[in-house]
């Protein structure tokens, strides 16, 4: 695996020129290089981390980007504030060594590869079973235990159909004497809200005497 880019946008001069002398020392770090970059180039980019100052950040935060992470550095007294933000903003307060905002970008980028492994990726959504949420880019839908149980399962079965005495029996371990309702009640309640909140018509279909159907295509 090759090394991550970390952008970096500053409009203090000082930071600027530390962080630039450091973008040309090619040794500072194993995980991951910086590199100078435009705010413009955040409307267009694959960036999912940046280290900004104080100005760049309130410009950010009025812009449309696909940023997860910011590292935050104070130059202004801004540290203290609360964010009103869905991004994730890492503070980092003035004077600071160099080694030690490395050090935490390269547990970050770590964490990420980490949490990257166990999300399961689609064409168009993601779901991650640890949080039990499947989402895109615009929207995301957060499952109950059960509804992710029966989610996980028809993935891992998708192009065949499942009949609910399969479904029930694997998500509450019961036997073929038990009345299917529970069941019913669970799987139309996850097709409304998939179709509601994520705009997926059709995601879950049943077809009678064969049973569920989880058309894997759509996502």
């Amino acid at each position: 695996m090759g090394k991550s880019i970390i952008p970096f946008i500053f409009e203090n001069r000082c930071l600027s020129s530390v962080f630039i002398e450091v973008e040309r020392s090619k040794n500072i770090s194993k995980a991951f290089y910086f590199q100078n970059i435009n705010i413009e180039d955040l409307k267009t980019s694959k960036y999912k981390t940046v280290v900004v100052d104080t100005e760049v950040f309130n410009k950010i935060l009025k812009c449309e980007t696909v940023l997860n992470k910011i590292f935050l550095i104070n130059d202004s007294g801004l540290i203290n504030r609360d964010f009103k933000t869905n991004l994730e903003v890492i503070k980092l307060n003035v004077p600071f060594r160099m080694n030690d905002i490395c050090q935490r970008i390269e547990n970050n980028l770590i964490q990420e590869n980490i949490y990257s492994e166990r999300l399961l990726r689609y064409k168009y959504f993601t779901y991650d079973p640890s949080t039990r949420k499947l989402s895109n880019r615009s929207s995301s839908l957060r499952f109950t235990e059960k509804e992710s149980q029966i989610f996980v399962y028809l993935l891992q079965n998708t192009n065949t159909y499942i009949s609910k005495k399969s479904l029930l029996h694997k998500v509450w371990s019961y036997g073929e004497e038990i009345d299917t309702h529970t069941l019913e009640t669970h799987v139309y309640a996850l097709r409304k809200k998939i179709e509601t909140k994520l705009k997926l018509k059709d995601l879950i279909m049943f077809k009678e005497k064969k049973g569920y159907y989880l058309n894997r295509s759509i996502l």
